[in-house]
């Protein structure tokens, strides 16, 4: 069996489609794992978010979507539109409004826009999730139905962020929900049962090392999969083969 596995595309379509392109997902003893962070940053969310969605529609169960903490402050968006607190956080959260622009159409984004103009922020907080939510229902509820964590059959458990490894066997209900998306790689350097792949931050703050990008494997059990898209324009592919029980990728090539 072949394991091909990428983290945080955030937006950015044309990355993604390119790094389709070194996964084979013809062969039916091949899967797909998508660590999440789909949404947010880059110009096109609901490109991504439709792509990821169309992947499992043609390959079933061998497409497996995780949720990252950009899915949880998605739906955090999504359903906080009374909360008055929320009207201008969600406007700063959105870099450039980017994510409002790719679900919005053109004239609708103006309307919004100008609403900010005239500092109406609840209401245009109110307008844009309205029209998420009339356009793209089914999106939201995916979206709401993603799991956490993804466990292989070769002793692998892949993940946003990480996992409570304190709690040993228990780490399914042991892991605080917002761990699996949030967590910063505090086990890195150390030994686990599971080999534990993992995303959410870039391969440069969690190896050291100045430059570094694509895959990093920290020489126990851990390998995480690079976050920066927005700097490279690269969405870093991990390849696991159960055959040799290697993995392959930039950076560890």
């Amino acid at each position: 069996m072949r394991i091909y596995c990428m983290s945080d595309i955030h937006g950015c379509l044309e990355p993604f489609l390119k790094a389709l392109e070194a996964v084979d997902l013809e062969s039916e003893d091949s899967s797909l794992v998508l660590l999440g962070d789909y949404v947010d940053r880059g110009p096109d969310s609901l490109g991504v978010f439709r792509t990821v969605m169309g992947l499992q529609e043609r390959y079933g169960e061998r497409v497996i979507a995780l949720r990252g903490n950009h899915e949880e402050q998605f739906l955090e968006y999504i359903s906080n539109v009374d909360n008055p607190d929320f009207a201008q956080a969600w406007k700063l959260a959105d870099s450039n409004l980017a994510t409002a622009r790719s679900f919005l159409e053109p004239d609708e984004f103006e309307h919004m826009r100008h609403l900010l103009v005239l500092k109406r922020f609840e209401e245009a907080y109110r307008y844009t999730v309205g029209r998420i939510r009339k356009a793209h229902g089914e999106i939201i509820t995916w979206v709401g139905r993603l799991p956490y964590y993804w466990e292989s059959p070769f002793g692998q458990v892949f993940v946003h962020a990480g996992i409570d490894e304190e709690a040993a066997d228990l780490w399914r209900v042991g892991t605080p929900p917002e761990w699996f998306t949030a967590m910063l790689p505090m086990y890195a350097g150390e030994h686990f049962d599971l080999d534990v792949i993992a995303g959410h931050v870039t391969t440069e703050t969690v190896s050291g090392i100045s430059g570094y990008r694509g895959v990093w494997f920290d020489g126990e059990s851990h390998y995480y999969v690079d976050s920066n898209v927005m700097e490279h324009g690269e969405v870093a592919v991990l390849t696991y083969d159960s055959e040799t029980g290697r993995y392959s990728g930039p950076g560890l090539d």
